[in-house]
Protein backbone atom coordinates (compact mmCIF):
# COMPACT_ATOMS: atom_id res chain seq x y z
CA UNK A 1 0.00 0.00 0.00
CA UNK A 2 2.86 2.35 0.70
CA UNK A 3 4.17 1.47 -2.74
CA UNK A 4 0.86 2.43 -4.37
CA UNK A 5 0.76 5.73 -2.51
CA UNK A 6 4.23 6.42 -3.90
CA UNK A 7 2.91 5.74 -7.39
CA UNK A 8 0.09 8.27 -6.95
CA UNK A 9 2.51 10.82 -5.54
CA UNK A 10 4.72 10.48 -8.61
CA UNK A 11 1.76 10.77 -10.96
CA UNK A 12 0.16 13.79 -9.29
CA UNK A 13 3.21 15.73 -8.08
CA UNK A 14 4.14 19.11 -9.56
CA UNK A 15 7.50 19.19 -11.36
CA UNK A 16 10.46 20.28 -9.33
CA UNK A 17 11.68 23.88 -9.48
CA UNK A 18 9.91 27.21 -9.02
CA UNK A 19 7.37 27.67 -11.86
CA UNK A 20 6.27 31.10 -10.56
CA UNK A 21 9.68 32.53 -11.45
CA UNK A 22 9.41 31.05 -14.95
CA UNK A 23 5.94 32.53 -15.62
CA UNK A 24 6.66 35.99 -14.18
CA UNK A 25 9.06 37.15 -16.99
CA UNK A 26 6.44 36.25 -19.61
CA UNK A 27 3.75 38.38 -17.99
CA UNK A 28 6.27 41.14 -17.41
CA UNK A 29 7.29 41.10 -21.08
CA UNK A 30 3.65 41.17 -22.10
CA UNK A 31 2.92 44.10 -19.81
CA UNK A 32 5.94 45.99 -21.09
CA UNK A 33 4.96 45.31 -24.65
CA UNK A 34 1.43 46.47 -24.09
CA UNK A 35 2.72 49.56 -22.33
CA UNK A 36 5.07 50.43 -25.17
CA UNK A 37 2.40 49.70 -27.69
CA UNK A 38 -0.07 51.93 -25.97
CA UNK A 39 2.46 54.69 -25.65
CA UNK A 40 3.53 54.58 -29.24
CA UNK A 41 -0.04 54.25 -30.45
CA UNK A 42 -0.92 57.36 -28.56
CA UNK A 43 1.98 59.05 -30.35
CA UNK A 44 0.37 58.14 -33.64
CA UNK A 45 2.90 55.31 -34.28
CA UNK A 46 0.34 52.52 -34.57
CA UNK A 47 2.52 50.38 -36.80
CA UNK A 48 5.45 50.30 -34.35
CA UNK A 49 3.06 49.61 -31.43
CA UNK A 50 1.48 46.70 -33.26
CA UNK A 51 4.94 45.28 -33.97
CA UNK A 52 5.89 45.46 -30.33
CA UNK A 53 2.68 43.75 -29.34
CA UNK A 54 3.39 40.90 -31.74
CA UNK A 55 6.95 40.53 -30.39
CA UNK A 56 5.65 40.43 -26.80
CA UNK A 57 3.03 37.82 -27.69
CA UNK A 58 5.65 35.66 -29.37
CA UNK A 59 7.85 35.91 -26.28
CA UNK A 60 5.00 34.77 -24.08
CA UNK A 61 4.24 31.88 -26.40
CA UNK A 62 7.87 30.72 -26.40
CA UNK A 63 8.10 30.81 -22.58
CA UNK A 64 4.78 28.94 -22.14
CA UNK A 65 5.83 26.33 -24.72
CA UNK A 66 9.18 25.83 -23.00
CA UNK A 67 7.50 25.34 -19.62
CA UNK A 68 5.05 22.84 -21.10
CA UNK A 69 7.85 20.83 -22.70
CA UNK A 70 9.81 20.83 -19.42
CA UNK A 71 6.72 19.68 -17.45
CA UNK A 72 5.98 16.91 -19.94
CA UNK A 73 9.58 15.68 -19.82
CA UNK A 74 9.55 15.57 -16.00
CA UNK A 75 6.23 13.71 -15.86
CA UNK A 76 7.55 11.23 -18.41
CA UNK A 77 10.71 10.70 -16.31
CA UNK A 78 8.60 10.12 -13.17
CA UNK A 79 6.47 7.59 -15.04
CA UNK A 80 9.58 5.76 -16.23
CA UNK A 81 10.94 5.65 -12.66
CA UNK A 82 7.63 4.35 -11.33
CA UNK A 83 7.38 1.69 -14.03
CA UNK A 84 10.93 0.53 -13.45
CA UNK A 85 10.21 0.17 -9.74
CA UNK A 86 6.95 -1.67 -10.52
CA UNK A 87 8.64 -4.07 -12.96
CA UNK A 88 11.65 -4.87 -10.76
CA UNK A 89 9.91 -5.21 -7.38
CA UNK A 90 10.64 -8.46 -5.52
CA UNK A 91 7.06 -8.82 -4.28
CA UNK A 92 4.16 -9.41 -6.61
CA UNK A 93 2.06 -6.29 -7.26
CA UNK A 94 -1.46 -6.29 -8.66
CA UNK A 95 -4.62 -4.39 -9.44
CA UNK A 96 -7.87 -6.33 -9.79
CA UNK A 97 -11.52 -5.62 -10.36
CA UNK A 98 -14.14 -6.44 -7.75
CA UNK A 99 -15.39 -9.41 -9.79
CA UNK A 100 -11.94 -11.03 -9.95
CA UNK A 101 -10.14 -9.95 -13.11
CA UNK A 102 -6.58 -8.63 -13.21
CA UNK A 103 -6.12 -5.09 -14.47
CA UNK A 104 -2.36 -4.96 -13.94
CA UNK A 105 0.41 -7.19 -12.58
CA UNK A 106 4.17 -7.04 -12.38
CA UNK A 107 6.70 -9.72 -13.46
CA UNK A 108 7.23 -10.91 -9.87
CA UNK A 109 3.53 -11.77 -9.53
CA UNK A 110 3.63 -13.60 -12.85
CA UNK A 111 6.59 -15.68 -11.61
CA UNK A 112 4.82 -16.50 -8.32
CA UNK A 113 1.72 -17.69 -10.18
CA UNK A 114 3.72 -19.59 -12.82
CA UNK A 115 3.13 -17.39 -15.87
CA UNK A 116 5.73 -16.30 -18.42
CA UNK A 117 4.91 -12.60 -18.14
CA UNK A 118 2.22 -10.22 -16.79
CA UNK A 119 0.33 -10.20 -20.10
CA UNK A 120 -0.06 -13.99 -19.98
CA UNK A 121 -1.26 -13.76 -16.38
CA UNK A 122 -3.87 -11.09 -17.17
CA UNK A 123 -5.10 -13.03 -20.20
CA UNK A 124 -5.15 -16.45 -18.55
CA UNK A 125 -6.31 -15.68 -15.01
CA UNK A 126 -9.78 -14.17 -15.45
CA UNK A 127 -11.60 -15.70 -12.46
CA UNK A 128 -9.61 -15.36 -9.24
CA UNK A 129 -12.15 -17.19 -7.06
CA UNK A 130 -12.39 -20.23 -9.34
CA UNK A 131 -8.94 -20.40 -10.90
CA UNK A 132 -6.57 -19.17 -8.19
CA UNK A 133 -7.72 -20.05 -4.65
CA UNK A 134 -7.84 -23.69 -3.54
CA UNK A 135 -10.81 -22.73 -1.40
CA UNK A 136 -13.14 -20.69 -3.67
CA UNK A 137 -14.69 -19.06 -0.58
CA UNK A 138 -11.45 -17.20 0.11
CA UNK A 139 -12.22 -14.57 -2.54
CA UNK A 140 -15.53 -13.86 -0.82
CA UNK A 141 -13.75 -13.53 2.52
CA UNK A 142 -11.26 -11.16 0.89
CA UNK A 143 -14.11 -9.02 -0.50
CA UNK A 144 -15.93 -9.04 2.85
CA UNK A 145 -12.83 -7.74 4.66
CA UNK A 146 -12.41 -5.07 2.01
CA UNK A 147 -16.02 -4.05 2.39
CA UNK A 148 -15.65 -3.69 6.16
CA UNK A 149 -12.14 -2.23 6.43
CA UNK A 150 -11.02 -1.17 2.93
CA UNK A 151 -7.83 -3.17 3.57
CA UNK A 152 -6.47 -6.64 4.36
CA UNK A 153 -3.16 -7.49 6.01
CA UNK A 154 -1.35 -10.85 5.84
CA UNK A 155 -4.30 -12.57 4.15
CA UNK A 156 -2.82 -16.08 3.90
CA UNK A 157 -4.33 -18.59 1.46
CA UNK A 158 -3.47 -21.68 -0.53
CA UNK A 159 -3.45 -21.13 -4.29
CA UNK A 160 -2.92 -23.23 -7.38
CA UNK A 161 -0.17 -22.14 -9.77
CA UNK A 162 -0.55 -22.43 -13.51
CA UNK A 163 1.44 -25.69 -13.47
CA UNK A 164 -0.90 -27.19 -10.85
CA UNK A 165 1.47 -26.85 -7.89
CA UNK A 166 -0.13 -25.71 -4.63
CA UNK A 167 1.61 -22.93 -2.70
CA UNK A 168 0.81 -20.50 0.14
CA UNK A 169 0.63 -16.75 -0.44
CA UNK A 170 0.18 -13.73 1.83
CA UNK A 171 -1.68 -10.71 0.45
CA UNK A 172 -1.66 -7.10 1.65
CA UNK A 173 -4.14 -4.95 -0.24
CA UNK A 174 -6.44 -1.94 -0.11
CA UNK A 175 -9.62 -0.80 -1.84
CA UNK A 176 -9.29 2.23 -4.15
CA UNK A 177 -12.46 4.35 -4.38
CA UNK A 178 -13.47 7.41 -6.39
CA UNK A 179 -14.53 10.75 -4.92
CA UNK A 180 -18.08 9.44 -4.48
CA UNK A 181 -16.90 6.41 -2.49
CA UNK A 182 -17.52 3.90 -5.26
CA UNK A 183 -15.03 1.02 -5.55
CA UNK A 184 -12.70 1.40 -8.53
CA UNK A 185 -10.33 -1.55 -8.00
CA UNK A 186 -8.23 -3.45 -5.45
CA UNK A 187 -4.47 -3.06 -5.37
CA UNK A 188 -1.76 -4.62 -3.26
CA UNK A 189 1.16 -7.01 -2.94
CA UNK A 190 1.60 -10.80 -2.87
CA UNK A 191 4.37 -12.80 -1.16
CA UNK A 192 5.10 -16.52 -1.50
CA UNK A 193 5.09 -17.83 2.11
CA UNK A 194 5.19 -21.55 1.34
CA UNK A 195 8.52 -22.05 3.13
CA UNK A 196 7.26 -20.22 6.22
CA UNK A 197 4.05 -22.25 6.36
CA UNK A 198 5.98 -25.49 5.91
CA UNK A 199 8.33 -24.55 8.74
CA UNK A 200 5.34 -23.78 10.98
CA UNK A 201 3.74 -27.11 10.09
CA UNK A 202 6.99 -28.98 10.81
CA UNK A 203 7.25 -27.25 14.18
CA UNK A 204 3.64 -28.12 15.08
CA UNK A 205 4.25 -31.73 14.05
CA UNK A 206 7.43 -31.92 16.14
CA UNK A 207 5.64 -30.46 19.18
CA UNK A 208 2.79 -32.92 18.73
CA UNK A 209 5.24 -35.82 18.55
CA UNK A 210 7.07 -34.58 21.63
CA UNK A 211 3.81 -34.28 23.58
CA UNK A 212 2.76 -37.75 22.49
CA UNK A 213 6.15 -39.16 23.47
CA UNK A 214 5.87 -37.47 26.86
CA UNK A 215 2.39 -38.91 27.42
CA UNK A 216 3.58 -42.35 26.38
CA UNK A 217 6.59 -42.15 28.68
CA UNK A 218 4.45 -41.00 31.60
CA UNK A 219 1.91 -43.77 31.04
CA UNK A 220 4.67 -46.38 30.71
CA UNK A 221 6.47 -45.30 33.86
CA UNK A 222 3.25 -45.21 35.86
CA UNK A 223 2.15 -48.65 34.63
CA UNK A 224 5.56 -50.26 35.14
CA UNK A 225 5.98 -48.72 38.56
CA UNK A 226 2.66 -50.14 39.73
CA UNK A 227 3.49 -53.51 38.19
CA UNK A 228 6.81 -53.56 40.05
CA UNK A 229 5.33 -52.53 43.38
CA UNK A 230 2.99 -55.50 43.57
CA UNK A 231 5.65 -58.25 43.63
CA UNK A 232 8.00 -55.99 45.58
CA UNK A 233 5.53 -55.79 48.45
CA UNK A 234 5.64 -59.59 48.65
CA UNK A 235 9.43 -59.53 48.67
CA UNK A 236 9.46 -57.00 51.50
CA UNK A 237 6.83 -58.85 53.51
CA UNK A 238 8.40 -62.29 53.30
CA UNK A 239 11.94 -60.99 53.85
CA UNK A 240 10.65 -59.18 56.97
CA UNK A 241 9.22 -62.49 58.26
CA UNK A 242 12.49 -64.29 57.59
CA UNK A 243 14.84 -61.76 59.12
CA UNK A 244 12.72 -61.44 62.26
CA UNK A 245 12.20 -65.25 62.47
CA UNK A 246 8.53 -64.58 62.99
CA UNK A 247 7.55 -68.22 62.37
CA UNK A 248 10.46 -69.72 64.25
CA UNK A 249 14.26 -69.92 64.11
CA UNK A 250 15.84 -70.12 60.65
CA UNK A 251 18.70 -72.30 61.82
CA UNK A 252 21.71 -70.67 60.23
CA UNK A 253 22.54 -67.01 61.02
CA UNK A 254 23.68 -66.45 57.43
CA UNK A 255 20.10 -66.95 56.21
CA UNK A 256 18.91 -64.23 58.54
CA UNK A 257 21.61 -61.92 57.20
CA UNK A 258 20.60 -62.68 53.62
CA UNK A 259 16.97 -61.98 54.44
CA UNK A 260 17.94 -58.63 55.93
CA UNK A 261 19.90 -57.74 52.76
CA UNK A 262 16.90 -58.68 50.64
CA UNK A 263 14.67 -56.50 52.79
CA UNK A 264 17.01 -53.50 52.62
CA UNK A 265 17.40 -53.83 48.84
CA UNK A 266 13.64 -54.09 48.47
CA UNK A 267 13.16 -50.92 50.52
CA UNK A 268 15.68 -49.08 48.32
CA UNK A 269 13.95 -50.31 45.17
CA UNK A 270 10.56 -49.29 46.55
CA UNK A 271 11.89 -45.78 47.22
CA UNK A 272 13.10 -45.56 43.62
CA UNK A 273 9.70 -46.68 42.30
CA UNK A 274 7.89 -44.18 44.50
CA UNK A 275 10.16 -41.41 43.24
CA UNK A 276 9.42 -42.36 39.63
CA UNK A 277 5.70 -42.33 40.39
CA UNK A 278 6.04 -38.90 42.00
CA UNK A 279 7.87 -37.54 38.93
CA UNK A 280 5.18 -38.82 36.57
CA UNK A 281 2.42 -37.38 38.75
CA UNK A 282 4.16 -34.02 39.04
CA UNK A 283 4.75 -33.82 35.29
CA UNK A 284 1.09 -34.70 34.67
CA UNK A 285 -0.12 -32.18 37.27
CA UNK A 286 -1.85 -34.99 39.16
CA UNK A 287 -0.62 -34.08 42.66
CA UNK A 288 -2.82 -31.81 44.76
CA UNK A 289 -1.90 -30.33 48.11
CA UNK A 290 -3.62 -31.19 51.38
CA UNK A 291 -2.68 -28.04 53.28
CA UNK A 292 -2.90 -27.66 57.04
CA UNK A 293 -1.26 -25.63 59.80
CA UNK A 294 2.34 -26.73 60.41
CA UNK A 295 5.06 -25.78 62.88
CA UNK A 296 8.37 -25.34 61.07
CA UNK A 297 10.58 -26.81 63.83
CA UNK A 298 8.46 -29.97 64.07
CA UNK A 299 8.47 -30.36 60.28
CA UNK A 300 12.28 -30.06 60.20
CA UNK A 301 12.77 -32.64 63.00
CA UNK A 302 10.51 -35.16 61.19
CA UNK A 303 12.41 -34.65 57.93
CA UNK A 304 15.77 -35.15 59.70
CA UNK A 305 14.59 -38.39 61.31
CA UNK A 306 13.35 -39.78 58.00
CA UNK A 307 16.53 -38.80 56.14
CA UNK A 308 18.66 -40.52 58.81
CA UNK A 309 16.62 -43.70 58.47
CA UNK A 310 16.87 -43.70 54.66
CA UNK A 311 20.62 -43.03 54.62
CA UNK A 312 21.56 -45.05 57.71
CA UNK A 313 23.41 -41.98 58.98
CA UNK A 314 22.92 -41.07 62.64
CA UNK A 315 25.08 -37.94 62.75
CA UNK A 316 23.74 -34.82 64.42
CA UNK A 317 22.09 -32.04 62.47
CA UNK A 318 22.27 -28.53 63.91
CA UNK A 319 18.88 -26.81 64.04
CA UNK A 320 18.82 -23.01 63.90
CA UNK A 321 15.09 -22.24 63.96
CA UNK A 322 13.86 -19.30 66.06
CA UNK A 323 10.25 -18.80 67.10
CA UNK A 324 8.42 -18.48 63.79
CA UNK A 325 4.76 -18.21 62.85
CA UNK A 326 3.15 -21.42 61.62
CA UNK A 327 2.76 -22.12 57.92
CA UNK A 328 -0.10 -23.41 55.78
CA UNK A 329 1.32 -26.32 53.76
CA UNK A 330 0.99 -29.99 52.89
CA UNK A 331 2.79 -31.85 55.69
CA UNK A 332 3.62 -34.96 53.69
CA UNK A 333 4.78 -33.18 50.52
CA UNK A 334 6.82 -30.43 52.19
CA UNK A 335 8.42 -33.01 54.51
CA UNK A 336 9.24 -35.12 51.43
CA UNK A 337 10.99 -32.14 49.82
CA UNK A 338 13.05 -31.42 52.96
CA UNK A 339 13.84 -35.13 53.41
CA UNK A 340 15.21 -35.34 49.86
CA UNK A 341 17.41 -32.30 50.48
CA UNK A 342 18.65 -33.66 53.80
CA UNK A 343 19.34 -37.10 52.26
CA UNK A 344 21.58 -35.40 49.69
CA UNK A 345 23.33 -33.52 52.48
CA UNK A 346 23.99 -36.79 54.35
CA UNK A 347 25.06 -38.57 51.15
CA UNK A 348 27.51 -35.94 49.88
CA UNK A 349 28.96 -34.80 53.22
CA UNK A 350 31.87 -36.98 54.40
CA UNK A 351 32.24 -38.10 57.99
CA UNK A 352 33.10 -35.17 60.24
CA UNK A 353 31.31 -32.66 58.02
CA UNK A 354 28.51 -30.65 59.61
CA UNK A 355 24.89 -30.26 58.42
CA UNK A 356 22.62 -27.35 59.42
CA UNK A 357 18.92 -26.54 59.05
CA UNK A 358 18.14 -22.83 59.37
CA UNK A 359 14.78 -21.06 59.07
CA UNK A 360 14.18 -17.32 58.79
CA UNK A 361 11.47 -14.81 58.01
CA UNK A 362 11.95 -13.01 54.69
CA UNK A 363 11.41 -9.38 53.83
CA UNK A 364 7.86 -9.04 52.59
CA UNK A 365 6.42 -11.71 54.89
CA UNK A 366 7.70 -14.94 53.32
CA UNK A 367 9.67 -17.69 55.07
CA UNK A 368 12.82 -19.62 54.13
CA UNK A 369 14.21 -22.99 55.23
CA UNK A 370 17.85 -23.61 54.30
CA UNK A 371 19.74 -26.94 54.40
CA UNK A 372 23.47 -26.27 54.59
CA UNK A 373 26.23 -28.88 54.44
CA UNK A 374 30.03 -29.06 54.34
CA UNK A 375 30.04 -31.65 51.58
CA UNK A 376 31.75 -31.99 48.21
CA UNK A 377 29.71 -29.20 46.57
CA UNK A 378 29.40 -28.62 42.82
CA UNK A 379 30.24 -26.07 40.17
CA UNK A 380 27.79 -23.39 39.06
CA UNK A 381 27.26 -24.99 35.65
CA UNK A 382 26.30 -28.27 37.34
CA UNK A 383 23.51 -26.80 39.44
CA UNK A 384 20.90 -26.49 36.68
CA UNK A 385 21.73 -29.98 35.44
CA UNK A 386 21.33 -31.37 38.95
CA UNK A 387 17.75 -30.05 39.07
CA UNK A 388 16.77 -32.06 35.97
CA UNK A 389 15.06 -35.46 36.54
CA UNK A 390 17.30 -38.54 36.31
CA UNK A 391 20.45 -36.41 36.04
CA UNK A 392 23.46 -37.66 37.98
CA UNK A 393 26.62 -35.61 38.08
CA UNK A 394 28.77 -38.74 38.61
CA UNK A 395 28.01 -41.01 35.61
CA UNK A 396 30.95 -43.37 35.87
CA UNK A 397 30.39 -47.12 36.32
CA UNK A 398 32.06 -46.92 39.72
CA UNK A 399 29.88 -44.17 41.12
CA UNK A 400 30.54 -43.48 44.74
CA UNK A 401 27.00 -42.33 45.43
CA UNK A 402 23.83 -44.33 44.82
CA UNK A 403 20.59 -42.78 43.60
CA UNK A 404 18.45 -42.06 40.56
CA UNK A 405 18.99 -38.31 40.46
CA UNK A 406 15.35 -37.54 41.26
CA UNK A 407 15.61 -36.08 44.76
CA UNK A 408 16.42 -32.47 43.84
CA UNK A 409 13.97 -32.44 40.93
CA UNK A 410 11.10 -33.71 43.08
CA UNK A 411 11.94 -31.30 45.90
CA UNK A 412 11.96 -28.36 43.48
CA UNK A 413 8.61 -29.35 41.96
CA UNK A 414 6.97 -29.86 45.38
CA UNK A 415 8.19 -26.46 46.60
CA UNK A 416 6.92 -24.79 43.44
CA UNK A 417 3.59 -26.57 43.96
CA UNK A 418 3.36 -24.56 47.20
CA UNK A 419 4.02 -21.34 45.25
CA UNK A 420 7.60 -21.18 46.51
CA UNK A 421 11.06 -21.42 44.99
CA UNK A 422 14.18 -23.53 45.47
CA UNK A 423 17.64 -21.99 45.11
CA UNK A 424 21.08 -23.64 45.29
CA UNK A 425 24.35 -22.00 46.27
CA UNK A 426 27.41 -24.21 45.96
CA UNK A 427 31.08 -24.49 45.06
CA UNK A 428 33.33 -27.50 44.65
CA UNK A 429 34.87 -28.45 47.99
CA UNK A 430 32.98 -25.73 49.87
CA UNK A 431 29.64 -27.40 50.51
CA UNK A 432 26.11 -26.57 49.40
CA UNK A 433 23.24 -24.41 50.66
CA UNK A 434 19.76 -25.27 49.35
CA UNK A 435 17.13 -22.68 50.30
CA UNK A 436 13.39 -23.30 50.17
CA UNK A 437 11.45 -20.02 50.07
CA UNK A 438 7.72 -19.98 50.77
CA UNK A 439 5.52 -17.01 49.80
CA UNK A 440 3.79 -14.76 52.35
CA UNK A 441 0.47 -16.46 51.59
CA UNK A 442 1.82 -19.64 53.22
CA UNK A 443 2.82 -17.87 56.47
CA UNK A 444 0.07 -17.54 59.07
CA UNK A 445 -0.33 -15.05 61.87
CA UNK A 446 -0.23 -16.70 65.28
CA UNK A 447 -3.75 -15.54 66.10
CA UNK A 448 -5.11 -17.07 62.91
CA UNK A 449 -3.29 -20.33 63.60
CA UNK A 450 -4.73 -20.52 67.09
Amino acid sequence: MALDMAWETHANAEPQGKPTRRVLPAWLALAVGIGFGAAIASAESAEIGAGLLIVAALGVAVIVLRRTVTLDSRVTAAERTHRAFFDHAIEGIFRTTHDGRYLDANPALARIYGYENPAALIAGLTNIAGQLYIDPKRRGEFQSLMQDHDAVTDFVSQIRRRDGAVIWISENARAVRDWQGRLVFYEGTVEDVTARMQADEDLRHALSQAEEASRTKTAFLAAMSHELKTPLNSVLGFSEILKTEMLGPIGKPAYREYAENIHNSGKRLLAVINNILDVTRLQAGAITLDARVLVVSELAEEAIAQARAECGDAREVTLDIPALPPIDADWMRLKQALTNLLSNAFKFTPAGGAIFVRARMLDGGGLSIAIEDEGIGMEQDQIEAALEPFHQLDRSLSRRFEGTGLGLSIAKSLVELHGGALAIQSATGEGTIVTVSLPPARVLAKSAAA
